[in-house]
């Protein structure tokens, strides 16, 4: 095996920060070298909760100039994500960037085309890429299982309390930016790039004293088939639902997937007719994680997800959002 690449990270705030170290620590591809919090507030709360325990504390600055770190994990807010992600590459290092990445689009196209200037990887943090149901309904679309593809109905439901919601009420398009994103990125994936792009972003939970987009809906028209993305506030329902002429897959629970196939003839190893698919546990972080140490030996990209699709990812999920692009 070679030898482990050195890890660091930029922020604590993201909601995925604990499960990057997490994930860092337990894999055999990475040894966690240090992590830094520029807010002076966050880092003196990391250094008191047991979540961040053992963790080596430096500034920014020192993070950046040691040589031992490799790969850097930015996970600060996403509206403050791209300056230090332009750091870290700047700085010489694989970096990946937790979802979603910022408002600004030309920030994010310049940290790509620095970082391949500098033959450096930079990778998304959306958590169903390595998701052994979504990677099974790629394989389906890809290899004509479905037929035309003709609809597709994508459900992310998050619950808020006050604070969060105050924190969500800063971002363009609420709570469809906050999290519909890991719907939009397997959509895309799916289907390329829709021809038509619009929305509904509404705020219905008039109980809090805040203006968020809270119940969330977006259309997205493509040559044969429509999707829809939306979200709510009031559970945690998730789904992403794929309908063919000649069949259909429906993941429930994207994150201990429950699959559900229907198939108008046989392919490969799957029967004609109806049946549920067990395609296993869905860890977060880990297998991107290990992808992009694979990737960085092997001096590849990672796996189906290029430059070109984070930047359309941002482009359609900005256009969601009422941003203009």
């Amino acid at each position: 095996m070679p030898e482990k690449l050195g890890a660091g990270m930029i922020g604590t705030v993201h909601s995925h920060a604990v499960g990057h170290l997490q994930a860092i620590r337990r894999s055999p591809h990475y040894d966690f070298i240090a992590a830094a919090e520029p807010n002076a507030e966050l880092l003196a709360a990391a250094k008191q909760s047991p979540r961040w325990e053992g963790v080596t504390w430096v500034s920014v600055d020192e993070l950046l100039a040691d040589r031992r770190i490799q790969m850097v994990c930015v996970e600060t807010d996403p509206l403050e994500a791209l300056g230090y992600a332009l750091r870290s590459v700047e700085a010489g290092k694989h970096t990946k960037i937790d979802k979603p990445p910022g408002v600004d689009l030309k920030a994010l196209q310049n940290i790509y085309a620095e970082a391949e200037r500098r033959h450096l990887l930079v990778q998304m943090g959306y958590v169903f890429r390595y998701n052994p149901a979504f990677r099974l309904a790629h394989q389906a679309i890809r290899e004509n299982w479905l037929g035309p593809i003709r609809s597709l109905v994508c459900q992310m439901n998050d619950t808020q309390d006050a604070e969060s919601r105050r924190r969500l009420d800063r971002y363009p398009g609420g709570l469809f930016y906050e999290i519909c994103c890991h719907m939009v990125d397997p959509l895309i994936w799916l289907m390329g790039e829709p021809k038509r792009v619009s929305s509904v972003l509404r705020h219905t939970e008039k109980q809090f004293q805040d203006e968020l987009e809270d119940d969330v809906l977006a259309l997205y028209e493509f040559d044969t088939a429509l999707a829809i993305v939306k979200s709510h506030t009031r559970d945690g329902e998730r789904y992403f639902h794929i309908y063919g002429q000649e069949g259909s897959i429906q993941i429930d629970n994207p994150d201990r997937p429950k699959v559900r196939m229907v198939l108008s003839k046989p392919h490969g190893q799957f029967a004609a007719g109806f049946q549920d698919v067990p395609v296993g546990p869905s860890p977060r972080y880990i297998h991107d994680l290990n992808d992009l140490a694979q990737a960085i030996n092997e001096r590849r990209g990672v796996e189906f997800f290029t430059p070109q699709h984070d930047l359309l990812v941002q482009r359609i999920l900005l256009r969601t959002c009422g941003v203009d692009v």
